[in-house]
């Protein structure tokens, strides 16, 4: 090799060597997460235990769950029980929270964040408060995006922001909050499936009946009583649909018993299981809300399951006692059904 190309040689060897240095130098440097060690509510990693309120505020409600003597309750409804484990694991989730990772304090970008605040309809955040028995403050912020993959199979991350802070933070451990109510209470009302219900009546305040019998559990078979003589159902399925009418049976709303008053005359459904389960329902209608208090009664239960279904019976009173709830617009139709609501028209002639 000639000298001059050797020299012209190296010369281009040491441009590429100054240039990929200057390229590993404009590179960030790459980053491994851990998980984190300062707590990002520290008031509450110390005092969980002591909390005894919690605010929610998200773009479908605003609300407080409560300590109550008996676990928590809702506020505004008269404390009505929430899920024990739902507010368990809010708080202990909150507590636990490590910050990772400092992120933006652009409000404009706080929506990819799922950060903003719960003002819009649009918004996804969740804002918090969390206060001890005295009405002091515990910890506040809000809480966004999960990042749910954000250590493999070791667990994920939350985005959030603390308190009334522009500075949003990416924070070791996974929150979601409920954003409703519903999200919190316990709803559950009764649930017993038609293929369990050996009769059942729905009676209008007036005293006309449709009766729904089945002679055999599981058979499959149902017989709606009441339907005049050349007159057919819409749906031959109605019979069945009718006895279902406690199915997973959950409420909308819930109210004291003495804010709503029941007339003289109400509409009344009564459901009969074949182990001797009788479930009795009153309810009147409130602009165009069905409302309904609930009882159960066992009377005819007899057998080695006697003792369990006397059980039921009394949890379903216990847990419906001083309460009526609002039925979903399809649940109350159903439990307040007409014969005619069922009924092809008739023929002219």
């Amino acid at each position: 090799m000639k000298p001059r190309s050797f020299l012209a040689l190296a010369g281009l060897t040491a441009i590429a060597v100054v240039a990929a240095i200057l390229v590993v130098i404009d590179q960030p440097a790459l980053t491994t997460l851990t998980k984190g060690e300062e707590s990002a509510f520290e008031v509450l990693t110390e005092r969980v235990n002591d909390a005894a309120e919690l605010v929610i505020q998200s773009n479908e409600a605003t609300f407080s769950v409560v300590r109550t003597d008996t676990g928590w309750g809702m506020k505004d409804r008269a404390k009505y029980p929430v899920h024990f484990d739902k507010v368990k694991t809010a708080l202990v989730g909150l507590s636990e929270l490590k910050l990772l990772e400092a992120k933006t304090s652009d409000p404009s970008r706080y929506k990819r964040l799922e950060v903003e605040e719960p003002d819009t309809e649009e918004a996804q955040s969740v804002r918090f408060e969390i206060r001890d028995a005295a009405g002091e403050s515990m910890a506040s912020g809000l809480v966004g995006r999960l990042n749910p993959n954000l250590f493999g199979e070791g667990g994920g991350g939350t985005y959030l922001r603390r308190g009334k802070e522009e500075r949003s933070w990416l924070a070791a451990g996974e929150v979601s909050l409920g954003k409703t109510r519903n999200d919190w209470m316990v709803r559950d009302i009764v649930d017993i499936a038609a293929e369990k219900v050996r009769r059942a009546v729905i009676r209008q305040p007036g005293g006309a009946e449709i009766v729904v019998t089945q002679e055999k559990p599981d058979s499959g078979e149902y017989k709606l009583e009441g339907v005049p003589e050349g007159r057919k159902l819409k749906d031959s399925g109605e019979a069945k649909n009718l006895a279902g009418g406690l199915w997973r049976l959950t409420f909308e709303d819930v109210k004291p018993a003495a804010d709503v008053k029941f007339p003289e005359k109400r509409n009344v459904s009564v459901y009969e299981t074949f182990d001797g389960l009788n479930v009795h329902i009153e309810m009147t209608t409130v602009d165009d809300v069905v409302w309904g208090r609930f009882s159960a009664t066992a009377e005819g239960a007899s057998g080695d399951k006697a003792e369990e279904i006397r059980k039921k019976a009394a949890e379903i009173t216990e847990r419906a006692k001083g309460w009526v709830y609002e039925l979903s617009a399809g649940e109350g139709e159903r439990l307040t059904t007409k014969i005619e609501d069922i009924l092809e028209e008739p023929k002219k002639s």
